[in-house]
């Protein structure tokens, strides 16, 4: 009976530990990115994303980890460079509505996690590494990561854009998710 009710309280303190599938959206979560345009580094964020996460840190080795991105919700505080953004040029978001990453694949990486996986944007896709962490909060696990990308590899900067004179090509993505 006290085994039962240890694992009843360890279960009700570690709900990461759970192998189920949590969910976040853009409600629930940030998910950002940084990179320089004209040598100075500015930030933005999608508003809409979609989150899906079967994950038993004790057995990382088995999973999945699904992310559907809204690349018209792009957002830098600065309209005109959203606007570039969102063009042909880069996103091409009437064409390439959302960004994708899925991943079946995760080992430890130092104090966490990383899910190795494949990212499709704007219909290039690529392997990928996502670097994360899990904590317990209430009834939900707060998942913190990034990844770093090179957005000339998948396609984001035709034409003019194409240089990295005035953007550069390296892009960090940060993310931190309260998954139910």
């Amino acid at each position: 009976m006290r085994v039962l009710r240890l694992l009843c309280v360890l279960l009700a303190f570690c709900p990461a530990a759970l192998a189920e599938v949590r969910q976040a959206n853009g409600n629930t979560g940030t998910l950002e990115f940084s990179a320089t345009q004209a040598g100075a580094k500015f930030t933005g964020a999608f508003r809409r994303f979609q989150v899906k996460f079967d994950f038993d840190p004790s057995n990382a080795a088995h999973g999945s980890l699904d992310v559907a991105v809204e690349t018209p919700s792009i957002d830098t505080q600065d309209t005109e460079r959203d606007e570039i953004l969102r063009s042909r040029d880069f996103f091409w978001t009437a064409q390439h509505p959302q960004a994708v990453f899925h991943a079946e694949r995760f080992e430890p990486d130092g104090a966490g996690f990383r899910a190795l996986g494949e990212l499709t944007i704007r219909g290039t896709t690529k392997p990928a590494a996502v670097r994360f962490t899990l904590a317990p909060a209430g009834l939900a696990s707060i998942m913190k990561g990034t990844a770093n990308l090179r957005r000339l590899a998948f396609d984001l900067g035709q034409g003019e854009w194409e240089s990295t004179e005035w953007v550069g090509d390296e892009v960090e993505v940060r993310f931190e998710l309260a998954l139910r």
